[in-house]
Order: C-alpha cells, then structure tokens, then sequence
C-alpha cells in the first residue's frame, strides 16, 4: 500500500481550505444605475431581494440610482421607500415650487409683478444653469436621511455605500464615499439641463452617470464575492424618436454612459434589466408602473436570488455597527454661516422659526430653509451638520447668491381701461451705497408716464428701514355733486379730471414676518385734482381745482397670507392705516384749510377659502373715513376694477375709476370662483357700499353685482369683467401685472 500520508494531508488541507471559505462572510454587491424617472424600477428589484432573503453588503450608484441606493443604505426599507416614491410630487421638487407664504413682506408689498428677470453678473446676463436649482430635491434628500445626518464616512451606513459624480470641467468621474450623503446623492442626481450642479470640496460635480452610469467594478472591488446589477438605461432613440428636446438631451448623454456600461457588466454576476422602454426621463408620474416593472423582472431570478441567500446563510454574516441617529427636537451648540458677498449671518439666521444656536424641532430647521431660499436672493443653501472636538454639535450654512441676483433687469407688460398701454421697466440692485439694501426702481412708459422707486435695509435686525418715492398721475371722469349747464344749456353731469400724486415716504418696520409688518412712517405728498373743462368763475371753486402739499405721519399694519397674489385660493389681506395729515400749503381753492390737521383711519380685510374642487370663496370688507380737515388726497375715490390702488382709491365693480368721491365709506364685496382647465377662472361677484358724499350733504348706498372671465398667465391676468350697479355699467378689461 503505497503511503497514505499526502492523501491525508491533501485532504485535511481541502477540507480547512473549504471551511475557512465557510467562516468568511459570502459578501453580495449592488450595482444601480441611472435614468431619472426609470430608476424607479429599482425599488420594486429592492422589494424582491429582500423577499428572497439577500443582504446587500455594499451598495454603489449613479444619479436615481445612487438616490435610491444611499436611502436604502441610510436604513430605509423597500416597502418604506416604495411608499415614498409614491406619495412624492417630485416634479413640484423640480420645478422648486416655493409656497408664497415664505416670500419677503418687501417683495410682496412691492414685487409680484415682472413678468421677465434677467440677472447681470460681470456685464454679461445670467442664465440659470438648469431648469431647477435642486433646492427642494436636497431638502427632501436631507430629511430623509437626518438619522444619519452625522455619518460622513458612507462605509459607515447601514450598508456601505458610495456613488458617482462627474467633475463638469474636467469630465473625470468621481467616486463620493465621505462627506456631505444628500449633497452626494443631489449631486449624482444632477442631470444636465434639468438640475444645476454642486460644489463639493472644490469641484463642481454633477450627474454621476455621464462618464460612469454603472459603477459594477467598483463595487466588486469593494472585496465583493457576487454582484447583482440593475441596469434601467435604454438604448439610443432612432432618427424619427428624437421629437422632444428632453430626448435630445439624452440622447446626447447616452451615447457615452452606454459604452462605458457595456464595459461595466462583465463585472456582474446576476444581472436585472427592466423593462423600461417608452418611458421618459421625466416620467415620474409612472412610479407604480415603474415600481411594478421593477419586481417582474427580478422575480423572474427568484430562484438564482434564493440560492444567493442560501449561500450567504451558510456563512457568517459581517460584524456591522449601525449608526446612532440624532434624536428630535436637535440641538446646534455652534452655528456657522460661510462669509461671502452679500452674506448676512443676521439675516440669514433670521429665516429660521426657532433662534439658532439652540433647540431646533426638524420641522422648524427645514422650514427656515425653505424660507431662506423663498427670499430669492439664493440659488443653493449647502449646509452639514458636525460634531466639534469637544463632541457638542454644529451647523454650517453656505448660502450660495442667485447669480445676477445683485444686478437685476426686469419687466412687465400691461394694459387696462384706466392707464392704457403701459411697459415697466425695472432695475434692481443690492447693496447700493449700503450694505444689505436693496434699491429698486420702476419706469412705466406709456400713455401715462409713472414711477416707483424703493429704497430698503433690511439690517438682519428690526427695526429695518426704508424710504419709497412715486410719481402717479391719471385721468378720471368724475361724477358731479350737481349738474352744470354747458354753453348750449345742455347738463353735464360728469368732467374728466386729472390728478397728479407725487409721494415721498420714510418708513420703519418695528415688527415683520415673511407675511405681516407692524410700522411707522413720514410722508411728503404733493396732490393736484383738477380739470380744463370749466372755464370762468366757476373754475374758481375750490373743487375745480385742488392742489397742495402735504405732510402725512401714519402707523400701519399689513398682512398677507394669500397663496397667489392673482386668483387666490387661499388666505387673508389685511391693511391698517392710521394718518394725520397736516395741510403744510395749498395753492388753490379753499387757503384756509392750510394748517388744519385731518386724521384718516382706514382698515382693509379680505379673506378667500375653497369650498370644494375648483371652487373659491372670497369676502372683503373696507371701512374708512376722515376726521377734521379733509384733506384732499385722502378722500374716497370708488369704482373701476384697477388694483393698482394709490392712497384711497377703491376698486368698485359697475363704476368708472374714481367715478365718486367720499369722505366716509363703508364697502363689502362677496364673490364665487371657479376654475376651468388648469388656470381660467369664472368669476361671480356682489358689491354694496354705503358712502357720506364728500361734496354735497347726505349719504349714498350703491350696490352691484359682476361677471368675469379671467387667465392666469406668464404675463399675469387676462381679464374680462362686465359690472352692473344702480349708478351705471362697465365693462372692464386688463391684460398683465397690475403696476
């Protein structure tokens, strides 16, 4: 018998060689590529893989697929990502779609009606970069993983991870392994075109799948014994298919990443491919298709992925700490906000809802993000959290400034019965002669020439301050007291008038939200309310021919919670004034009241709810009058339907603009909306005042009711309201932004 002992050996060296493979985790790579909407698929492969029992050990993607893999690896389950894909708009994400409630009070009050912007940075107009800043995408991906918002080493996850980048202005792809995890995944995501690149560490990175779609050797050089890869990219439209500037876009993309991934699957060991054909890019309305498409197709290795997990029971699995998440409400012990031009730490933290450092529920740190970027003066806000030396907490704010947002040219059109055709003409300018003000000026061109200039400082600290100047002029064809004879005995019962308002206002903000202002102000108004139409002594009277100079003091208090400026659907208007006038000179008519002081108070509500779908309900109510002198640019003017409202002229559907004067008033309005389509609106509307005439004794109760038919455009409302009341009939129409 020949000697045993090297069979023995050989044996004994086989069977340690076998067990030893047996003590070593069986480790299992996940490979998912990018392809917007389509990489959707990837959670319903997810759902399945866990169904079949496999542990991913490492996880590795690009654009939608590192979104979808860093959340799994941050904790999330397939189920709970499956639900939230499904209840996510994520084309209201895109379109960074900021709820009107966050906007600046100085913009509402002053904003709102540009139909065009354009920024200059260096002489040169400053386009965006993409169709979406990523603003709202990172807030969202931020959220999401704030259990692991201190976790900036990505092999330190629930499952390892990393994802890829590409560097626009070199084209090398980056591997993202450390650092900031949203801002990775935002980055990966970054589709050209579609949303604007981020800065990390120096390099302006975006979509990860242009150079490498499918990073399958990455992952198997992780140390990986198997790797399963889910490949959603689709092959290269045909001549007659490319009918879309989105499929141009990708085609362009895909003619690259598609080569490179071929390279990529021989690395995979189990591929998933599914079937994604037809759908777009921006597709994301066919989650549940693309979810349910995503499960077929890894269903049918149901059996490969089952030996998969048997394999990996046979062994040991990997030692793993799982991170400790932070516990709600946080706590920020240092905040930190980058310096840059046009960088306020004051008015940057003032966005927040709690005061920073401090306690800060979740919900109140992203809703001061959110107001942050609502100012507009942004176009990104990076922010990290961190653990200093000592193991307390920190925050870092880097609010990028929206490029050209210091030098702005803006624009609008417009027309209406009143003011005709007229072009505005903006420029606005930040930091002019002071630091963190904005200067603002308005040219309106046209039949009748005006202007708004406004100058304001918002310190980061109330009171802020800001000083307003406005030359407004116009006609109005007035309704008499009392009839006149013309030449020919004829009655005339009405005159145009020209008036003229030339205001200039100092005012402070003791109290203001993004919604409401509580202040003070110091006015010096010049006024002419006059007509040519009359000629002899009766142009004498002092009611042919006003004009004089006045100093006003006022406290006032304005509210708006409105969703939309234009065809509300939601909220309150609130306006409060409270004036003493003083007559400092009057040039014409009645001298004596020169000296005598009038008091005005004013108050302004409306309130707009849904009743049901499609469907609005909106009530105003305006109470007012004058006390003392009755100061001549403080009377009630009522009628028109114009909303560019000037001291106390008032919107009266059936009358003309400023068609009656009054020196108290008394007005309510109800209406019914309803919206057709996507943005017309039906409009049914009943009015009634009661009014102390301002020229003639007695009272006069007018009433109403009106008809309209309007659009909500790029170019603003376009509107046709025809109004009846028992002093007459109009018919109005208006096309653009009121201003």
């Amino acid at each position: 018998m020949k000697n045993p002992i090297p069979i023995i050996l050989f044996c004994l060296s086989f069977g340690h060689s076998l067990l030893a493979q047996y003590e070593q985790p069986y480790r299992v790579g996940l490979v998912l590529s990018g392809g917007g909407a389509k990489g959707y698929a990837h959670v319903g492969v997810l759902k399945v893989l866990e169904e079949a029992g496999i542990r991913i050990d490492y996880i590795g993607g690009a654009s939608m697929g590192a979104i979808v893999g860093g959340l799994y690896a941050s904790g999330w389950s397939a189920t709970e990502l499956d639900s939230i894909l499904r209840n996510t708009d994520m084309s209201a994400l895109l379109s960074d779609e900021i709820p009107r409630s966050v906007t600046p009070v100085f913009e509402k009050l002053n904003g709102e009606k540009y139909a065009f912007t354009l920024g200059v940075k260096d002489g040169k107009v400053g386009l965006p970069l993409a169709y979406s800043d990523g603003q709202l995408v990172y807030n969202m991906l931020s959220q999401l993983t704030a259990k692991v918002a201190f976790v900036d080493d990505f092999s330190q996850l629930s499952i390892p991870f990393f994802c890829t980048g590409t560097d626009v202005s070199t084209g090398e792809s980056i591997l993202l392994e450390k650092g900031n995890l949203p801002l990775a995944l935002r980055a990966s995501g970054a589709f050209p075109g579609l949303m604007s690149p981020v800065e990390i560490n120096y390099r302006l990175l975006s979509d990860g799948g242009i150079v490498n779609n499918f990073p399958a050797k990455e992952v198997k050089d992780r140390g990986m014994d198997l790797v399963i890869g889910v490949n959603v990219e689709e092959g290269l439209y045909g001549r007659h298919e490319l009918t879309s500037l989105e499929k141009l876009i990708t085609q362009i993309g895909s003619f690259q990443m598609n080569s490179k991934s071929v390279e990529q699957l021989p690395y995979c060991e189990v591929l998933i491919c599914p079937d994604v054909v037809g759908v777009g890019l921006t597709d994301f309305e066919l989650v549940d298709t693309l979810i349910n498409r995503g499960e077929r197709a890894a269903r049918e290795l149901f059996e490969v992925l089952a030996d998969i997990a048997k394999r990996q029971k046979m062994s040991p699995a990997p030692v793993r700490q799982l991170p400790t998440p932070i516990v709600n409400p946080w706590k920020f012990d240092t905040v930190v906000v980058e310096k840059g031009p046009g960088i306020n730490k004051n008015v940057v933290l003032r966005n927040f809802p709690r005061s920073l450092p401090g306690l800060c529920p979740e919900g109140d740190f992203y809703q001061g993000l959110t107001n942050l970027y609502g100012s507009g003066a942004y176009d990104f806000i990076d922010y990290q959290f961190f653990r200093t030396p000592d193991k307390q907490y920190g925050l870092r704010l880097k609010p990028h400034i929206r490029r050209g947002f210091d030098r702005r040219f803006r624009a609008a059109l417009h027309y209406d019965n009143e003011y005709r055709s007229s072009v505005l003409m903006n420029a606005t300018l930040q930091d002019l002669l002071l630091e963190n003000s904005i200067a603002s000026l308005d040219v309106i061109l046209g039949d009748k020439f005006r202007y708004n200039f406004y100058y304001y400082l918002d310190r980061g600290a109330l009171p802020d301050f800001g000083v307003n100047s406005r030359l407004n002029f116009n006609n109005v064809r007035f309704r008499l007291p009392d009839p006149l004879l013309g030449p020919d005995s004829t009655e005339i019962e009405s005159l145009v008038f020209s008036f003229l308002d030339f205001s200039n206002e100092a005012y402070t903000h003791l109290v203001a939200g993004s919604d409401y202002a509580f202040g003070m102000g110091l006015e010096v108004k010049y006024y002419k309310f006059s007509t040519d139409q009359v000629k002899g002594e009766v142009a004498d009277a002092p009611f042919f021919d006003e004009k004089g100079l006045y100093l006003t003091a006022s406290a006032f208090f304005k509210k708006d919670t409105r969703d939309r400026r234009y065809f509300p659907r939601s909220g309150i208007l609130t306006t409060l004034f409270g004036r003493v006038i003083f007559p400092a000179a009057v040039f014409s008519g009645d001298e004596e009241t020169a000296g005598r002081f009038g008091y005005n108070l004013d108050l302004n509500f409306f309130a707009v709810k849904e009743l049901g779908e499609r469907q609005t309900g909106g009530a105003s109510v305006t109470v007012g009058g004058l006390l003392g002198e009755q100061a001549a640019p403080y009377r009630y003017y009522m009628g028109g339907n114009n909303l560019n409202i000037i001291n106390n002229f008032k919107p009266f559907i059936g009358l003309n603009l400023g068609e009656l004067a009054a020196t108290r008033l008394a007005h309510a309005q109800v209406y019914w909306q309803r919206r057709f389509f996507k943005n017309q609106y039906l409009t049914i509307s009943g009015n009634g005042a009661f009014m102390k005439n301002a020229f003639e004794e007695g009272n006069r109760a007018i009433y109403s009711i009106g008809l309209g038919y309007g659009f909500d455009t790029v170019l603003g409302p376009i509107e046709l309201t025809y109004g009846q009341s028992n002093e007459g009939a109009a018919l109005y129409f208006n096309l653009g932004y009121w201003f």
